[in-house]
């Protein structure tokens, strides 16, 4: 399966390269990662990439400008997700407060940002051992200002993985048979020395079942 990257016109200037840089060293479902990139958000372009027979992972990063998704297009990108399965169906938001925003337009979630003060440490009910997050570190230091979701404004069916005082930093909303899912790190303004932990707890959000 392979992983769609949206570089179109909304995109911010830089993250396809920092993002490709990263997941090269990464795998998915055992693999590496393939990624694919997409310009248009358009309904034909929305519908080319999740009807995709490899689609496994669609990425949205930190948005330069809010992007113009119709509804019809909405409707195909939650359609690919509730008809997902076990390499199939993940949508992740990379970013703060305007990717979430885009989040709850596209899946009808009302999540609220905010800012928290870091470091983040693992939710042990969740990032259990035997889950893709099961070999990360307990906790992970902030970089950048990082604006994540207000727990209590999360749906039920969510599971946050790294969190700190009521806002998490790392979550997936299961929606049918596929996840939603949102990182509050849009990794523009993160040096080398300081990817590591946030790259692999990407890395864990993309292969989450």
């Amino acid at each position: 399966k392979s992983l769609y990257l949206y570089v179109g016109r909304d995109a911010k200037p830089g993250f396809q390269y920092k993002i490709e840089d990263i997941l090269s060293k990464q795998v998915l479902h055992g693999a590496p990662v393939e990624v694919e990139t997409f310009e248009g958000l358009g309904d034909e372009a929305v519908r080319a990439v999740v009807w995709a027979k490899d689609a496994g992972v669609v990425m949205f990063p930190p948005f330069y400008s809010y992007p113009g998704l119709s509804a019809q297009a909405s409707r195909d990108i939650r359609n690919f997700v509730r008809h997902g399965f076990q390499k199939s169906g993940t949508v992740v938001f990379v970013g703060g407060g305007l990717e979430l925003k885009v989040m709850n337009d596209v899946f009808g979630f009302e999540i609220h940002p905010t800012y928290v003060k870091g470091p983040y440490y693992k939710d042990e009910r969740y990032a259990r051992e035997e889950s893709t997050f099961g070999g990360l570190p307990e906790m992970i230091p902030e970089v950048g200002n990082v604006f994540g979701a207000k727990m209590s404004t999360l749906p039920p069916n969510s599971r946050s993985f790294y969190d700190s005082f009521g806002v998490s930093v790392a979550c997936c909303v299961r929606v049918g048979l596929g996840r939603a899912c949102f990182l509050a790190q849009d990794f523009m303004d993160v040096v080398r020395d300081e990817i590591g932990p946030w790259a692999t707890l990407l890395e864990a959000l993309i292969n989450y079942e």
